[in-house]
């Protein structure tokens, strides 16, 4: 009698055993699909060093007529080099890469790709702030702490609903 109450306990755990534990996999094609992304993502960043040029050529103008912004030229052209290394690091991990690479490999890349992109933003934010501040003649406003924000999930490239609209170089020298 004993022995007839564990059987099932016993299929289960060999089922799970003999199945694997694993919530992915080719069935739901995300290899391909994580892939992509990153190539895509990798994509966005060229086009954002792009701009990012645009802007420090812009910045770069301005402090040639104002002494106070001189500082804030060089920080951003060190940003821009550091973005330059990190954009050559990332299409070195989409060659190194492929569509049929592990998962784990893929995920691991591509959460990596996205996280540089998200600290080179903030970084010219925080730039942006400065020249923004020094053309208004004022004091750089710190950003509000995020120790309120909860665990949410959200659709990757959904616009958050919370936080400042990013400032552009010509808004910042336009002091708007």
């Amino acid at each position: 009698m004993l022995r007839s109450q564990f059987f099932p306990l016993l299929f289960a755990v060999v089922g799970l055993l003999l199945g694997g534990c694993r919530t992915y996999g080719d069935k739901y094609d995300t290899k391909p699909k994580t892939y992509q992304a990153m190539r895509k993502a990798v994509q966005t960043f060229a086009d954002e060093f792009d701009r990012a040029e645009t802007d420090l050529q812009e910045l770069e103008a301005a402090a040639s007529k104002a002494d106070t912004l001189q500082p804030m030229a060089g920080h951003f052209e060190s940003l821009h080099e550091e973005h330059d290394s990190l954009l050559q690091t990332q299409r070195d991990r989409i060659e190194r890469l492929s569509p049929t690479s592990t998962y784990r490999d893929l995920h691991s890349a591509y959460g990596a790709t996205v996280t540089e992109q998200r600290m080179m933003r903030q970084k010219y934010q925080r730039v942006l702030r400065t020249v923004y501040a020094t053309v208004q003649d004022t004091t750089v406003q710190a950003s509000p702490p995020k120790t309120d924000r909860q665990y949410t999930i959200r659709p990757l490239g959904f616009p958050t609903s919370e936080g400042e609209p990013e400032l552009t170089m010509t808004q910042a020298l336009r002091g708007l």
